[in-house]
């Protein structure tokens, strides 16, 4: 992924996705550190799918990436944190 796009996922999310759809998430990096969700150095880059489907990757363009932390970007998001993520990026790339 290029720095440009990166850069421009990171100034539209402003923080890490999942305090936006969980207000109990505490973002840590890689080493397992808590750290501020607006740290936009620390966070990650996520592809999401448009539909749930197996054996396909998200394109890598604004309206498939979220802003994660590393920690978040690591797990296996729920089913609803998925489809909160899928919300998000309709309501802000329409």
């Amino acid at each position: 992924m290029n720095r440009d796009l990166r850069r421009a996922v990171l100034e539209r999310d402003k923080y890490c996705i999942l305090l936006r759809l969980d207000p109990d998430h505490r973002c840590r990096d890689r080493w397992g550190e808590y750290h501020d969700p607006r740290n936009l150095d620390k966070l990650t880059i996520e592809h999401v799918k448009t539909e749930p489907m197996m054996g396909k990757k998200a394109p890598t363009d604004l309206a498939h990436l979220v802003a994660l932390c590393a920690y978040a970007n690591v797990a296996v998001p729920s089913r609803a944190m998925r489809d909160g993520m899928r919300q998000y990026l309709r309501e802000v790339t329409t």
